[in-house]
């Protein structure tokens, strides 16, 4: 993922055109709840057609998949990003005492990167906490809501990391750190798997992507946000 530049969203690490702070969805969600993250640690970028978007979609298509090779391949990514990274997090951002997944579109099922972590690496994600369900409100593409999820339980005091699989206008993970923060709890920094990218000169995008595309992906390199 990208430094800090003129063309990069200072939240999601997407490009975005040099006269506006932030990308088009991060302006929108950001402003739509009153505890907006204001930085987010995606691990890589996805465009589509992609491998890395079909296996993002493919895991959880089917209750199977979430906890087979294609639910482990998923989960590995974020398990060794925060086995290599965590201490590092910890003391750039503030550590955490438990993990939240940003809840599922289907409010009776627990996200699917919650179950493949729990199932494949849960002694290196966790313990995860289940304080989130949903509300009243309503998300949708860069609509964000505060009334989207409620926060269950005392998290008075709590630090919690927040996680989710793909961010593509930001406006469940930006509904669910608003739900958190407001019930009382901190969030260091949410950490995602993928950022989605649309490679275009009408949104700034084509690049960054284009240069970051360039650059060779090694778990143990230092990530920008080290930089």
């Amino acid at each position: 993922m990208p430094g800090d530049a003129d063309d990069v969203c200072r939240v999601c690490r997407t490009g975005r055109k040099p006269e506006y702070d932030l990308c088009y969805s991060c302006g929108q969600t950001t402003s739509q709840v009153g505890y907006p993250a204001e930085q987010i640690v995606p691990i890589s970028y996805y465009t589509k057609p992609s491998p890395l978007r079909e296996r993002m979609h493919d895991y959880k298509a089917a209750g199977d998949k979430v906890r087979g090779p294609e639910g482990r391949a998923v989960a590995a990514i974020i398990a060794r990003y925060l086995k290599e990274h965590a201490d590092a997090l910890a003391d750039k951002f503030g550590g955490w005492d438990a993990v939240v997944a940003v809840p599922s579109s289907r409010p009776s099922v627990r996200p699917a990167l919650q179950i493949a972590i729990e199932h494949h690496f849960a002694d290196v994600v966790g313990p995860f906490e289940n304080c989130l369900t949903k509300g009243a409100g309503t998300t949708g593409r860069n609509r964000a809501s505060e009334c989207a999820f409620e926060a269950d339980g005392n998290l008075k005091g709590r630090s919690l990391l927040l996680i989710d699989d793909t961010f593509t206008t930001g406006a469940s993970l930006q509904s669910a750190h608003h739900a958190l923060v407001a019930a009382g709890a901190e969030v260091p920094v949410p950490v995602v798997v993928t950022r989605k990218i649309n490679p275009s000169e009408k949104w700034g995008t084509q690049a960054v992507w284009e240069r970051q595309s360039r650059e060779p992906f090694h778990f143990d390199d230092p990530p920008w946000w080290m930089a």
